[in-house]
């Protein structure tokens, strides 16, 4: 090699400095620390459904919870392990778990196909208060693992939106069934599925063109 290239690669990287490996966990502990936040703002801000103060809560809140948080903690585990491209499987795990998620709207579906529910079952005010909290819940959310991936290196960020978009939807309403009082599956099927959808939809159109290098 001749000298002149010599002094050419020693230019280019005479100024580069070491760069901090990003580790997945820290990536879960922001959606942890946000998702806990939009938890304990919920409940201060708009109070804990009364069944479970009681300790008597229905079995589909626990359903409802579990299923929520299992699609959104899925996700998120996806996204963190994207900020570390390397050669090996991607994580289907959240497939799986959108798929368990997709039972509720699927059910409210069937059920009102056999027998149109009324509008009281749907509660729409309800269900735009429950759409709204979510929603801002999601993007604090959302927001945060953002922040969080444009440190690394994600290869594909249609991909990221879509995941980041569906995690922090899943954690928004998880974050608000702490309040909901409502049971019913035709609510739960509809406006517990709307904000994930939205939040799928926001973090594909958006996320890409933030986390892009």
């Amino acid at each position: 090699m001749s000298v002149s290239a010599n002094s050419l690669i020693d230019g280019l990287v005479e100024d580069l400095q070491p760069v901090r490996t990003l580790k997945p966990s820290s990536g879960l502990a922001v959606v942890g620390a946000l998702t806990l936040f939009a938890v304990v703002a919920v409940a201060a801000i708009l109070g804990v459904r009364h069944d479970l103060k009681t300790g008597i809560a229905d079995e589909m809140f626990f359903l409802r919870s579990g299923v929520l948080l299992m699609l959104g903690i899925a996700t998120t585990i996806t996204v963190v392990r994207m900020a570390r491209p390397g050669v090996g499987k991607l994580s289907r795990g959240w497939i799986w778990a959108l798929i368990t998620a997709a039972l509720f709207p699927l059910t409210a579906a069937i059920m009102s196909a056999i027998q149109m529910p009324p509008v009281e079952a749907l509660r729409p005010m309800e269900g735009l208060k429950c759409l709204i909290v979510s929603g801002i819940a999601a993007l604090t959310i959302g927001s945060g693992l953002t922040w969080w991936l444009r440190q690394g290196a994600a290869t594909s960020p249609g991909r990221a939106g879509w995941l980041i978009g569906v995690a922090s939807g899943a954690l928004g309403a998880a974050a608000y069934n702490i309040h909901c009082p409502f049971n019913d599956i035709y609510y739960v099927g509809l406006w517990f599925t709307i904000p994930v959808i939205a939040s799928a939809l926001v973090g594909r159109l958006l996320v890409p063109a933030l986390i892009r290098w």
